[in-house]
């Protein structure tokens, strides 16, 4: 695997007629707000699931994507998810992770095709799933640890890409399960991450969000965030999140 495509340079190619360059797929992977790559995505729970369990409770985080070039020229290029969720879950129980466990944080999968379609996205139907499976054990203290079993299923992830929004957008369907509850989410995010607890009051401040400064509040700086995206800060996450939808094709 190669190094991935940055936010403002993405590859082109020319065809031998001269025609424009057709630009390629990418991903938004350069850093902003000590954030590298990471997108801010939200959980939507699809229609029929029951939003009491257990399993139904994602809350909004942090999600790694990366594009990797493929060193075969015949094979597609490839991108990663991480889950911030699961990658916190496989430090807490690395003591109890094993060579007979199933530990995988990064799901990948390849492009259906290099360029953007029609509709300008880039589509990844399926990747790997990624897991956390861990035994029952004794604790030091005596007595049972139980077993944990954590999954993420990632399909149908659609990456927006136009010269206005190149490749900091997506949306995606997961199937995340739990201790044997699964529930089925419908997830879109954008990049990069931005935190909006207010550093007064350690309350949620949507002007943390606003791409734009406010001098007259002090604020001297905008969020780095698209101003196409409408956003908000998420109370649970302290994070500006995605309140609307992905652009439709013009």
């Amino acid at each position: 695997m190669a190094v991935s495509a940055g936010v403002a340079s993405a590859v082109v190619a020319v065809n031998a007629c001269g025609r424009a360059p057709e630009a390629e797929c990418v991903v938004a992977r350069s850093v902003s707000n000590n954030s590298t790559g990471s997108f801010a995505a939200t959980y939507q729970l699809k229609p029929g699931q029951n939003p009491d369990r257990v399993c139904a409770q994602l809350k909004p985080e942090s999600l790694g994507l990366q594009k990797f070039f493929s060193p075969d020229p015949a094979a597609p290029d490839t991108v990663g998810v991480r889950s911030a969720r699961l990658g916190q879950l496989l430090a807490s129980f690395a003591s109890r992770v094993t060579e007979e466990s199933k530990a995988s944080a990064t799901a990948v999968g390849p492009f259906a095709s290099p360029t953007p379609g029609a509709d300008h996205f880039c589509s990844v139907p399926e990747l790997t799933p990624t897991r956390l499976e861990v035994a029952a054990s004794t604790a030091d203290g005596g007595g049972t640890l139980p077993a944990q079993d954590y999954g993420y299923t990632w399909s149908n992830l659609r990456i927006y890409n136009t010269p206005e929004i190149p490749g900091t957008q997506f949306t995606a369907d997961l199937v995340y399960s739990e201790n044997g509850c699964t529930a089925e989410y419908s997830v879109k995010g954008i990049w990069p991450v931005v935190k909006c607890q207010n550093s007064t009051t350690k309350l949620p401040d949507d002007a943390l969000c606003d791409p734009y400064p406010d001098y007259d509040a002090g604020r001297l700086r905008g969020s780095g965030i698209n101003p196409l995206f409408p956003v908000k800060c998420d109370p649970d996450a302290l994070i500006c999140v995605l309140t609307g939808e992905v652009p439709s094709a013009p």
